[in-house]
């Protein structure tokens, strides 16, 4: 097989998502790889409550999520870690936290 259908094999079973702190970012590495950004529904309520939904399934795939720590650091990585847990709900094969600095 050669490294560039080993490559769209992989990418087949990859979900890339977006957190609130980073989607521009999350936009560039998935037009860096030749995909899009999956879909979730990322809310926060007037209470301060984060609510996170998975449009996609994620079930026996590769999921990473890119979420950065912005100003706001408590609620970001509980952001991300409402998403960790969806996506593991959602029976993901490998979830992957991309932190940019």
């Amino acid at each position: 097989i050669s490294a560039v259908a080993s490559y769209f094999r992989a990418m087949r079973n990859t979900l890339i998502f977006a957190g609130n702190s980073c989607p521009v970012l999350t936009g560039q590495i998935c037009e860096n790889l030749g995909t899009i950004p999956a879909d979730a529904e990322l809310t926060q309520f007037s209470n301060g409550e984060t609510s996170v939904r998975i449009l996609t399934s994620v079930r026996e795939k590769d999921v990473f999520v890119v979420q950065s720590g912005s100003p706001k650091i408590n609620d970001s990585i509980m952001e991300l870690l409402i998403m960790i847990s969806a996506c593991k709900g959602g029976s993901a094969n490998k979830i992957t936290a991309v932190l940019p600095y």
